[in-house]
């Protein structure tokens, strides 16, 4: 996983990154999707979860609370198969 050159990555969404590899939520995918479900994952934040991204954002770490939002935002961009 790396960012593109010239592309920085918000802290919230490479935060949410980290914790998926960190969680095991990639295991189970084909190396050749990383890229796609990392994107796929992003946008499914930032559109369906601002508020827990700004969270992230704005206070730089993560809190139970925010873990347990994550995680279940995490399992609902799996279950919908868009990567």
């Amino acid at each position: 996983l790396k960012q593109a050159q010239y592309s920085p990555l918000p802290i919230a969404l490479m935060a949410s990154t980290l914790f998926a590899v960190n969680k095991g939520f990639l295991d189970d995918i084909e190396v050749k999707k990383v890229l796609s479900f990392e994107a796929g994952l992003h946008a499914f934040l930032k559109d369906k979860h601002a508020a827990l991204v700004t969270k992230l954002q704005n206070d730089k770490a993560m809190d139970k609370d925010a873990e347990a939002q994550l995680t279940a935002a995490i399992t609902e961009f799996k279950k919908s198969g868009t990567y």
